[in-house]
């Protein structure tokens, strides 16, 4: 059951945002330039992302622990992934405050403006908040996200404004952060230079223990095809009365690539097991249409899945960003969806 933010709670993120509204810290920060902040407690830092330089998007990114952040570098250095495949790196552990107009605003979140009798006007003035989770569309923040974005934002803001004042010089092209922590030695709160505290990804995989399967699946005729496989985002919303937030369209494809035959597709919901959807589906290709030459997936995700698989039965596995036969698919399938 979802547990719902009280007015006052919500009153109190609102004051805060609007405070680091106020410092314009997109006129002194680029979307790269990171505020790390070490919450008491926490086992992974959170960082932020101040969004705006461009004057297009204005906003605030939050990326809760280190899956979190370490999608988000990777959305900015996948420039060969196509825009709307893009929101598999922002799904997780992220929390958005926007700065946008009125009518991007659900009737849900104008609601929630006029109970506050908050007035804004006039362009990237609207302040509405979104919570990203895995298998759901973005969504009004629950009553824990909004504490938990309420502790950051007055971290944030004592960080930012410490930086816009010109307190404490941070070198963000060398890779560094403007790191908000306290420190136990002085009994206070610091805001202070250095390197950003981001291990390498940690990616779930699959080791199949199965040797007779293994066996059965090399024995397969090689048909020297190209297949492609991928968990592909759609822009539409499930509504089901069995989950509290509407549920993301996502589905599992399995193609041959050059032909574009869809051989197999399953929609995805939140409580399925989808590294159990992936594997199963590429297996079955093989048992019943043979050992494909090379299989070609779109993420490091989907690739550490399918490595030991591919490795004992000498399927070469290539990632692109661009998977054509999936992306005519869902081209083809949202424009005809209606």
């Amino acid at each position: 059951m979802r547990n719902e933010a009280t007015l006052d709670e919500w009153k109190e993120l609102y004051d805060i945002a609007i405070k680091i509204k106020d410092l314009k810290p997109w006129e002194y920060l680029y979307d790269m330039d990171i505020i790390t902040i070490l919450l008491p407690g926490a086992d992974e830092p959170v960082y932020c992302s101040i969004m705006g330089k461009a004057g297009e998007f204005f906003g605030i990114g939050t990326y809760v622990g280190f899956d979190a952040m370490n999608n988000f570098y990777t959305m900015a250095k996948r420039d060969d992934v196509p825009d709307i495949q893009k929101i598999r790196f922002q799904d997780d552990n992220v929390l958005m405050c926007h700065f946008g107009n009125r009518e991007e605003l659900t009737k849900e979140e104008l609601k929630l403006v006029k109970d506050l009798e908050l007035k804004f006007r006039g362009k990237n003035n609207w302040i509405y908040f979104h919570s990203f989770k895995k298998g759901y569309v973005p969504y009004l923040l629950d009553k824990e996200e909004v504490l938990l974005e309420t502790e950051i934002f007055k971290h944030l803001f004592e960080a930012l404004k410490d930086y816009v004042e010109g307190n404490v010089k941070i070198n963000f092209e060398n890779g560094n952060t403007l790191l908000r922590m306290y420190n136990k030695t002085k009994n206070l709160w610091t805001n202070q230079e250095a390197p950003i505290l981001l291990p390498e990804p940690d990616y779930p995989q699959l080791v199949l223990q199965d040797e007779l399967l293994i066996e059965r699946i090399n024995r397969q005729e090689a048909n020297k095809s190209k297949i492609e496989i991928d968990i592909a985002y759609l822009t539409g919303a499930i509504r089901d009365k069995k989950y509290d937030v509407p549920v993301m369209e996502r589905l599992c494809i399995l193609a041959e690539n050059p032909s574009g035959l869809i051989i197999d597709q399953d929609f995805i919901f939140p409580d399925d097991d989808e590294m159990e959807i992936i594997y199963s589906m590429t297996i079955d290709y093989i048992l019943n249409y043979g050992k494909p030459d090379t299989i070609i997936v779109r993420d490091d995700y989907v690739l550490n899945l399918l490595n030991d698989l591919c490795k004992r039965t000498g399927i070469k596995l290539k990632i692109r960003g661009k998977l054509k036969a999936i992306d005519y698919f869902v081209e083809s399938f949202l424009r005809y969806r209606f």
